[in-house]
């Protein structure tokens, strides 16, 4: 089983670039809650109350692995927030 670091919005923000925001993330559980995209239903991925931009019409797992990717993808720029 996997351990996840505890999510912590002050730890989050302390982190001064996005890519410390996205590597943070990454170690915590991401999950989904239902959204609305436009006007279409759909899953949006969360990590516990903080809202990732990431929708996937598909199912639950898609959607992690999208955000998975998406946290991937920031973790390896070095962008000031």
């Amino acid at each position: 089983m996997h351990q996840y670091t505890e999510f912590c919005r002050k730890t989050l923000f302390k982190h001064k670039t996005l890519a410390e925001q996205a590597r943070y993330l990454l170690g915590c559980k991401i999950t989904t809650r239902k959204a609305v995209q436009g006007l279409e239903p759909c899953l949006q991925a969360v990590v516990s109350d903080f809202q990732l931009p990431v929708y996937s019409q598909g199912d639950e797992k898609q959607t992690i692995q999208k955000a998975v990717l998406w946290l991937k993808e920031h973790a390896s720029t070095e962008q000031e927030i």
